[in-house]
This record gives structure tokens, sequence and C-alpha cells, in this order.
């Protein structure tokens, strides 16, 4: 991660292409969303495969976006799992 003075914290890493559905398997109905920590509960971002604009839900699994689009949330793996 790198501090800009002028934007705040910026991350680094993959493209937006490999963290979902590209990146999780064929099945384009499938994302891998980011964990946004909110103050009251935790929600999951996710980049829908048909509109291609951030949703957010609260649970993973089944899940419809407000564009009507339904697909799976899964769990992203953790570093050093096999």
């Amino acid at each position: 991660m790198i501090k800009n003075a002028k934007k705040g914290l910026l991350l680094t890493g993959p493209s937006q292409e490999s963290l979902f559905a590209a990146g999780g398997g064929t099945d384009a109905s499938v994302a891998r969303p980011l964990v946004l920590v909110t103050r009251g509960r935790t929600e999951f971002l996710a980049h829908c495969p048909r509109c291609k604009d951030w949703h957010r839900h609260v649970h993973l699994g089944k899940v419809t976006g407000p564009c009507g689009t339904e697909y799976e949330l899964q769990a992203r793996r953790t570093k050093g799992a096999a």
C-alpha cells in the first residue's frame, strides 16, 4: 500500500478482473467480494458480472444485485490456504 497526500491510502495489487468472476473460476455468475467493515456491520463489495458496477451485500451466498442480476458471492481464499 502507498499513502498519497492528496488521495489518502492507495491500494496496489491485482486488477479488478482477476479479483472477481474471471479469477474465481469459469462460471461468470460467481464473484469474489471485498470485505467492507462499516460502523454497524460487515458488508461485501462485489463487481457485478452483468452491469460491471459495484454492489454491496450483507451476506455471502446467492444474492441479487440492484440491477436484477443473480450471482453467487464466495469467500476468497486466504494466503497459504491449499
